[in-house]
């Protein structure tokens, strides 16, 4: 019984030491950010030192941390940022806009709080940053766009309007 308990308690150690010592690897092909409501990353600079800082609510850390030569992998609620593919930064975040249903079953509509002048181009990307949809409109305050062949999973919705730029996270059911 005693060599059983001391087996599994130096097991036990030894898989702590092994996860907590790769929960600080690092790569120059590894991204941390996190994305939802439940957590957040913040990039800061404090005595010229940069310093990325993450939290996230319900989880204490990463569940696992799996690389080879060229790629690092997190499992666990901080993955990759896709906004920063997502986001023109030439562009400013201004334009308001109201996206509902949101869930979507079959079609969104889009209402900009402000007169649109020139082209809208709206884009929907999966939560890797992929296109999934995009397309050019005339000029309008008001769309309505079909989603209804998309698979149910959570998506971002990009729309570029008098040289401004709106993103939502829209659900579809």
């Amino acid at each position: 019984m005693i060599q059983k308990s001391f087996f599994a308690s130096a097991l036990f150690l030894i898989l702590i030491s092994h996860y907590s010592h790769s929960q600080y690897k690092t790569s120059d092909y590894l991204v941390r950010a996190s994305i939802g409501a439940s957590g957040s990353s913040e990039n800061i600079t404090v005595n010229n030192n940069a310093y990325a800082v993450q939290q996230s609510i319900g989880q204490a850390s990463v569940i696992g941390t799996f690389y080879d030569k060229h790629y690092t992998v997190r499992q666990g609620f901080i993955q990759p940022n896709v906004l920063a593919k997502i986001i023109d930064f030439d562009i400013p975040l201004s334009l308001e806009a109201t996206v509902y249903p949101n869930p979507v079953e079959q079609s969104v509509t889009i209402s900009f709080s402000e007169r649109i002048t020139s082209k809208v181009e709206l884009a929907v990307f999966d939560l890797l940053g992929r296109v999934v949809f995009s397309k050019r409109y005339a000029a309008t305050d008001k769309l309505m766009v079909g989603l209804n062949w998309l698979p149910a999973a959570h998506y971002i919705l990009k729309a570029t309007g008098n040289n401004k730029q709106f993103i939502k996270k829209i659900i579809k059911k």
